[in-house]
């Protein structure tokens, strides 16, 4: 069922509801970024981040999925570009953002890999949003559903 937050219309809830919540966190976003290969992400973020090593921000591209385990989802193409998505074997990187992402069904459903600072690494939502429990309780008010 498709659902409304600030006067746009979503697929389903859960893709309003994380819009709502990127809203809340500060993070930059749009919907239905171009496909890499075989995967159509369903938003591309970003957020800012202090280190001096990282140009001023970082961008990810999310797919979003009615999955409360990061495991659920499985091989799904979003998993396949971590690190700026290298491809060892064209020796080049295959998306211009800093990682893919997984977005279940909360904050603690969420998981990417990036380059960070000096090192980099695994991250999820709750590394990058301090009150990030609290913003979805919020988002999920935020969100209508369509008839």
């Amino acid at each position: 069922m498709s659902a409304k937050y600030n006067s746009l219309v979503f697929r389903t809830e859960l893709e309003a509801t994380w819009a709502a919540f990127f809203d809340l966190a500060g993070w930059r976003w749009s919907v239905n970024p171009e496909p890499v290969e075989n995967w159509a992400p369903d938003f591309r973020v970003s957020f800012d981040c202090g280190h001096s090593e990282c140009g001023g921000s970082h961008s990810l591209l999310i797919a979003v999925l009615p999955l409360s385990k990061i495991d659920d989802f499985g091989n799904h193409p979003c998993k396949q570009y971590f690190f700026g998505g290298w491809d060892p074997e064209k020796n080049a990187p295959t998306i211009s953002e800093d990682g893919s992402a997984v977005f279940g069904t909360n904050p603690t459903a969420t998981y990417w890999e990036i380059s960070h600072g000096a090192g980099g690494g695994a991250e999820d939502v709750h590394f990058r949003v301090d009150n990030a429990n609290e913003l979805w309780e919020k988002a999920k008010s935020l969100v209508e559903n369509c008839a």
